[in-house]
C-alpha cells in the first residue's frame, strides 16, 4: 500500500494533449513535468495545476492521488475547497454595489452594522476591502468562549467579532484578518436584502458562466471533490473540515482549475465591473505616508524576481489554492492541493511554476559557507507597544530557516535565501532580513517589508 501510494504521488496521471504546443510550451511542460512530482511529495497527496499564456490554456494536468485509501488517482477536473481565495469574489460582489451607488467606499461600517461599537476611528468599507481596518481576526487572534459555538448565522458571527479592540488605526496598516471579509459579506446581506450565498451565485457566479464554483454546503456529496487532508509533523491524515458558517465570505466556495480561470477572463472582461473598478482592485493601498501596502481589494499585489503579480491563496482544512496573474507576461496559473500544511511549501512550488512560466531561473540563492551561515543562529527580540516578539534563527541540513515564537506574527518556520553574505529574503513574503553587528560586535537583524525598515532586533541567545 506504501509503495503504491508513493508511486502515485510522483506520477504523472492525467495531462492534456500536447499537440500544436509551440516549441517553447514543449519545453516548459517538460520542466513542469520533472518539478512539481519533485515536490509534491513534501506538500499534499495530489494536485491539479493550470497554465494559460496569451488567453489560452497551455498546462493543465493533474497529479498524484484524490484518495489515498481507496486508491483513486487525481483527475484535472476535481473540485477543491479554495478557502480565502474566495475573497476575491466578495470584494467583487462589494464593488458591484459601489458602482450601482448603493455603498461608497468611505461609507462607515456603521451606516450598516448598526451596532458595531465605534472604537475612537472610523473604519471603512475601502478599510475593510484593503485588510487596514484594525479589525482583530477571528480565526487566530480571538478567543471569546462564552460566544463560541458549533455554526454561526452571519449575525452571530459579527457579534463574536465586533467587541475586539483594534489592532492599530484604521489606514495606517497592512494586516490580514479574515474578520474583514466576514463583515462584507454582512453588509452585502443589509444593502441587498438577500442572503451571501444568493447574491453571489445571482450577480457574480452566474454571470462569469462559473458552472462548477459553489458556496459549501457538507451535507450534500460531491463526487468530483478529492478527499482533504492535513500534513502534521510531516505526517499526513484525513482533515476534519472546517464548518462553513464559519468561513461564510471569507472563504467557503469550493471550485475547480477551469472555472478560476473562467472567472479571470470574467473580470478582465469587463463582465462583472468596470475595468477602472477592476484596475482599482488590483492596486496596492497607498497609506497615507505616501508608502504601498501588498494588497488591494482582494488581490495581493507582489511580485516574482521583478515580474509583477496578483494573486492570492487559499488555506483551510484539507485543502489549499494558490492563483498567480503576471499581467504584463499575460500569464496566470492555478495550483490546487488536497491537504493543508503549515510550512507553505504550497506557495513557493506555485512561485517557481510561475518562474519557469515567464522563462526565469529557479534557483538565484548567493551559497554561503556553514560558518557563515551558523553565526546567525540565536534568538532575536524586539518590544513594539508593550509586546514582545521574538525570532528564532536555525542552521539545520546547510540551510538557514527562521521563525516568529509569537503566533500573532504569522510567521511560521521558513528558509531564508541569502542575497549576499549578510542580506537573505524569504520566497513566501515581501520580507527581508539583514544581520549586522553592534557596537558590542553582536548580530542583529534589521527587517524590512515594502513599506522599508520594520524593526531591529536584539540577538538575546
Amino acid at each position: 500500500m506504501i509503495k503504491s501510494f508513493y508511486f502515485f504521488l510522483i506520477s504523472l496521471l492525467f495531462l492534456t494533449s500536447s499537440c500544436g504546443q509551440s516549441k517553447q510550451d514543449r519545453k516548459l511542460s517538460k520542466s513542469l513535468d520533472e518539478l512539481i512530482p519533485k515536490r509534491l511529495t513534501k506538500i499534499a497527496p495530489g494536485c491539479v495545476v493550470l497554465i494559460a499564456k496569451d488567453d489560452k490554456v497551455v498546462y493543465k494536468k493533474a497529479f498524484g492521488m484524490a484518495n489515498t485509501e481507496l486508491n483513486i488517482p487525481m483527475q484535472p477536473n476535481m473540485l477543491f475547497r479554495t478557502g480565502s481565495m474566495g475573497k476575491q469574489y466578495t470584494a467583487i460582489a462589494i464593488l458591484q454595489l459601489v458602482e450601482q451607488g448603493k455603498i461608497s467606499l468611505q461609507d462607515s461600517i456603521q451606516k450598516y452594522i448598526k451596532d458595531f461599537p465605534s472604537k475612537g476611528y472610523t473604519i471603512t468599507i475601502e478599510n475593510l476591502l484593503t485588510n487596514t481596518s484594525g479589525i482583530k481576526d477571528y480565526l487566530s487572534e480571538i478567543s471569546n468562549p462564552s460566544k463560541q459555538k458549533e455554526t454561526y448565522t452571519p449575525k452571530e458571527g459579527v457579534d463574536y467579532i465586533k467587541d475586539e479592540p483594534l489592532n492599530f488605526k484604521p489606514g495606517s496598516e497592512f494586516r490580514y484578518s479574515n474578520s474583514n471579509y466576514y463583515l462584507l459579506g454582512y453588509i452585502i446581506e443589509i444593502v441587498t436584502g438577500k442572503t451571501f450565498e444568493n447574491y453571489l451565485k445571482e450577480n457574480v457566479l452566474d454571470p462569469a458562466d462559473l458552472k462548477n464554483t459553489f458556496y459549501i454546503h457538507p451535507e450534500k456529496n460531491i463526487p468530483d471533490m478529492p478527499q482533504g487532508y492535513s500534513k502534521f509533523d510531516g505526517k499526513i491524515e484525513k482533515a476534519n473540515l472546517q464548518e462553513v458558517t464559519i468561513m461564510y465570505s471569507a472563504g467557503a466556495l469550493i471550485s475547480d482549475a477551469d472555472d478560476i480561470y473562467k472567472w479571470h477572463k470574467a473580470l478582465y472582461n469587463q463582465h462583472l465591473v468596470k475595468k477602472e473598478t477592476l484596475e482599482k482592485a488590483t492596486t496596492a493601498f497607498q497609506f497615507p505616508d505616501g508608502t504601498f501596502s501588498e494588497y488591494g481589494y482582494g488581490w495581493f499585489i507582489k511580485n516574482i524576481d521583478g515580474s509583477k503579480t496578483i494573486e492570492h491563496s487559499g488555506s483551510t482544512d484539507g485543502f489549499q489554492s494558490d492563483e498567480v496573474y503576471l499581467p504584463n507576461e499575460n500569464i496566470f496559473i492555478v495550483t490546487l492541493f488536497n491537504c493543508y500544511e503549515a510550512d507553505m511549501d504550497w506557495q513557493l512550488l506555485t512561485n517557481d511554476i510561475a518562474r519557469l512560466a515567464i522563462g526565469k531561473p529557479l534557483n538565484d540563492e548567493v551559497k554561503l559557507s556553514e560558518n557563515i551561515l551558523k553565526a546567525y543562529v540565536g534568538t532575536y527580540e524586539v518590544n513594539l507597544n508593550n509586546i514582545n516578539h521574538k525570532l528564532v534563527v536555525t542552521f539545520a541540513d546547510g540551510r538557514l530557516s527562521i521563525e516568529a515564537s509569537n503566533p500573532d506574527d504569522r510567521l511560521p518556520k521558513v528558509f531564508l535565501y541569502a542575497k549576499s553574505e549578510n542580506e537573505f529574503y524569504m520566497k513566501e513574503a515581501p520580507l527581508r532580513f539583514e544581520f549586522v553587528k553592534d557596537s558590542n560586535n553582536v548580530f542583529k537583524i534589521i527587517t524590512y517589508n515594502n513599506r522599508g525598515k520594520d524593526a531591529e532586533w536584539t540577538k538575546t541567545q
